[in-house]
């Protein structure tokens, strides 16, 4: 039993991302087929478009179409998931419809509606509802306006089930990987002992999760290489059928016209397809091919994947159509996986790390050991963060979506952004009153609550208000965590150790975000963004569960000061001390307006309004919150190195320039998006259009997307070289022995709040005046820039009256 309970921590964390990635994997596999599937349907049907488009055209009216039935079956003997196959006019009544016999009464009938269908459809892994609910819809055109549609009825169930069969590969292969490592500890604890057991638990765990994405990367690869080949393969399927009906009747190829233009109609219809030839036997009489097709990748050839379908087999001839598919399209269609797995994998490396980290460290805490403390405290605030990071890659589009609903003015989207840190700014003092008079757990078990239960009320109560309340509250709750990890950790740790004190709530935060922005934008992709709320909320349950019964209890004391001073009083004193004041208004308050209201606010805003997705968003956000993380970690090594904190403080300031206006020059603008406003200088327009132009004519297709990543880095360098510096700096300064350690942390930490409350406020305005446009961000890019110098000069002032 005492085994058992040794294992049992690492065991659950492999359940949960072995879990993580069954869902996430077969959710996007399931999105990508659809897709691929869905777009060879509508390649089909776009052979009957185009046939029965050409009649309209000549004045005929529809009724008098010839051979409907006969195309139909067609259709549905190549592609089986075609359910039925229907002609209506502009006021969806059917002209012609042909249906399996068990379904004819039920889709053979008025269409209400004149829009795709499927394009309003969303894969969702754990989705029920009818096997009947997808459609294709392609409009027919006369020489003067819209005459009809062809439409196409599937059966999803059987779209489904193909997701379905090659995804059990992959769960079988993830139970027995976690079996494989259920035993390798048993094994190890039993065999080896405790030490070694923890020694090779993290190894284990990452060679599990990498072993189970191999696999899962090599299912959706054949996945979607047959999907793909299956898109060309029912055009080829149509042309052969067509050209077998001449040969069947005894014509020669050589008396009919047209084959070359018929060819290229189908690459027209899916460009996808390198080349289409038909052979008989090591002659080609008709060929079209496309040498620039994506057949290269970075100057080098890749293999095209080639399939052959008989047309007619005879003693004189062996006629066979040859399609050729570049394996690029397989490996695009891989991409934006392989690119969610990864980040899925980054996250549940993080997830793991810490906690695991906690079970190998956490054994001294009971006994005091300040270590194992540290260990078994960062899960506590990692859970508070992670909580709420799950949905910060949606909430702008939340929000915005809400106001618009509700038909508010636009002026309020950035309304509950502006309360969440008017919540934690609220929460600060009062917390940090009650930390010397309670024990720091309960404090932990009031942060988690308020964060559950403002994303409980944001989640099932499908209001504004109800959103800004719960946004509140969730503030509050993020306020009182905070408050309760910074005396925590000052408690536990030396006074020669407050930079590493600080570095536990950083690491912690930034821990929480990489891990919550990656895993909520999945999640958000294959649910509703609400249910991404309400996972937020569970778990912040979580959290409570582990600060209650994991978490060791802590009173904290305060430290001594020279003479008690009033609130008031300090407030006042710290007022009048110059590096208090220069430190707090030139780098504690920017840095949080940077990072409320750019990283936060506007560039999940931005994103989403130039197209990207809500997984690409969260990605965004992961690169951020990494990159802050490891600069973190470094960030106290490169005061020693550099000899001044003051030092690292300006880096980090102009590297925060660098990434607001990079971000603000780099973002193209959505199509339709108005004109940025007048009081954005041409000579700023002018550079954001020739770089936008520069990069998007790079040879490398991704060259913008990069691009945009490097400005996120650059945002999180230089929040990585402030967040745990500036904190030591405030601790060590002058005003802070005068007015008493923790109640000068108190204070700054309450007055930079005003950077959270002012980033969402002010830039939510200059983006609505922009109608979209990032640009006016450079202009943010700029201020910062100059307060980096200010400060620079300062501190060097400071040092030289010093000296």
């Amino acid at each position: 039993m005492t085994a058992l309970q040794r294992v049992w921590p690492g065991v659950a964390l492999t359940a949960l991302s072995l879990l993580l990635f069954a869902y996430v994997g077969y959710g996007e596999a399931m999105r990508v087929y659809l897709q691929i599937r869905i777009e060879r349907i509508e390649q089909l049907g776009a052979t009957l478009q185009g046939t029965v488009g050409q009649f309209a055209k000549s004045g005929l009216p529809l009724d008098q179409f010839g051979g409907f039935d006969r195309r139909s079956q067609q259709l549905r003997v190549v592609d089986p998931a075609i359910l039925a196959t229907s002609l209506v006019d502009v006021d969806g009544k059917p002209i012609f419809c042909e249906a399996e016999p068990a379904h004819r009464d039920t889709l053979c009938r008025a269409e209400a509606s004149t829009d795709s269908t499927h394009a309003r459809w969303m894969a969702t892994p754990l989705r029920g509802g009818p096997g009947v609910d997808l459609a294709v819809s392609l409009p027919v055109s006369d020489k003067f306006a819209n005459v009809g549609r062809v439409l196409l009825h599937l059966d999803r169930d059987k779209i489904e089930r193909v997701v379905d069969a090659a995804f059990r590969p992959v769960f079988a292969a993830s139970a027995g990987l976690f079996v494989l490592f259920c035993i390798a500890q048993l094994i190890l604890r039993s065999w080896q002992g405790e030490a070694v057991r923890q020694r090779w638990l993290t190894p284990l765990f990452l060679t599990v999760i990498a072993l189970n994405l191999a696999v899962m990367v090599v299912i959706m690869f054949d996945l979607y290489r047959k999907g793909t080949e299956g898109q060309a393969e029912a055009l080829a399927r149509s042309m052969a059928a067509r050209l077998s009906a001449v040969t069947d009747l005894g014509i020669p190829l050589s008396a009919l016209s047209g084959i070359h233009e018929a060819f290229n109609e189908y690459r027209q219809i899916n460009p996808n397809i390198a080349a289409i030839s038909l052979n008989d036997r090591n002659r080609v009489l008709y060929s079209v091919q496309d040498q620039a097709n994506g057949a290269e990748v970075f100057g080098m050839p890749l293999q095209r994947l080639v399939f052959d379908l008989p047309v007619e087999k005879s003693p004189e001839h062996d006629l066979v159509l040859s399609v050729e598919l570049p394996l690029s399209v397989v490996l695009a269609a891989l991409g934006a996986g392989a690119r969610n797995f990864l980040a899925l994998f980054f996250g549940c490396a993080v997830l793991a790390l810490v906690f695991l980290r906690a079970v190998r460290e956490g054994q001294g805490a009971i006994s005091g050991d300040a270590a194992s403390r540290l260990a078994l405290l960062r899960p506590a605030y990692f859970l508070g963060i992670f909580a709420d990071a799950l949905s910060l890659s949606i909430l702008p589009e939340i929000s915005k979506e809400t106001v618009l609903a509700e038909g508010l003015s636009t002026e309020w989207v950035s309304l509950p952004f502006t309360l969440f840190f008017v919540g934690l700014t609220a929460a600060l003092l009062p917390a940090s009153y009650v930390t010397g008079r309670v024990e720091i757990r309960r404090l932990f078990m009031a942060g988690a609550g308020a964060v559950g239960i403002g994303l409980f009320l944001a989640s099932l109560v499908p209001d504004f208000w109800a959103l800004c309340v719960g946004r509140m509250l969730s503030g509050i709750g993020q306020g009182t965590l905070l408050v309760a990890v910074q005396a925590y950790a000052f408690e536990v740790v030396g006074e020669g150790q407050r930079t590493r004190a600080a570095a536990v709530q950083v690491l912690g935060y930034n821990g929480g975000l990489i891990v919550g922005t990656g895993l909520g934008g999945l999640l958000a992709v294959f649910n509703a963004d609400r249910d991404v709320l309400l996972v937020g909320g569970l778990v912040a349950v979580g959290a409570c569960v582990y600060i209650r019964f994991v978490l060791p209890a802590l009173v904290h004391h305060e430290t001594a000061q020279a003479a008690p001073v009033s609130l008031l009083g300090s407030i006042g004193r710290l007022a009048r001390a110059p590096d208090f004041v220069a430190v707090l208004g030139l780098v504690g308050i920017t840095s949080k307006f940077a990072l409320a209201g750019i990283a936060m606010f506007a560039m999940p805003l931005v994103l989403h309004q130039a197209g990207y997705g809500d997984d690409e968003v969260g990605q965004a956000l992961m690169v951020f919150a990494v990159v802050t993380y490891l600069v973190t970690g470094v960030a106290p090594r490169l005061v020693g190195r550099v000899g001044s904190i003051d030092g690292v403080l300006t880096i980090g300031m102009i590297m925060l320039a660098v990434g607001i206006g990079l971000l603000g020059l780099l973002v193209v603008p959505a199509s339709g998006a108005s004109a940025p406003p007048a009081f954005v200088p041409t000579w700023l327009l002018t550079t954001a259009s020739e770089l936008q132009v520069a990069v998007g004519s790079s040879a490398l297709p991704v060259a913008t997307g990069l691009a945009i990543m490097v400005a996120i880095a650059a945002l999180g360098v230089g929040q990585g070289l402030i967040a745990a510096p500036v904190v030591a700096r405030v601790a060590e300064s002058r005003a802070a022995g005068a007015v008493g350690r923790e109640r000068t942390l108190a204070i700054y930490r309450l007055a930079e709040r005003a950077g959270h409350i002012l980033g969402p406020t002010l830039v939510g305005p200059v983006l609505l005046a922009a109608h979209g446009n990032a640009i006016p961000l450079a202009i943010f890019a700029i201020l910062f820039a100059g307060l980096a110098v200010i400060y620079g000069l300062w501190s060097v002032i400071g040092r030289t009256q010093t000296a």
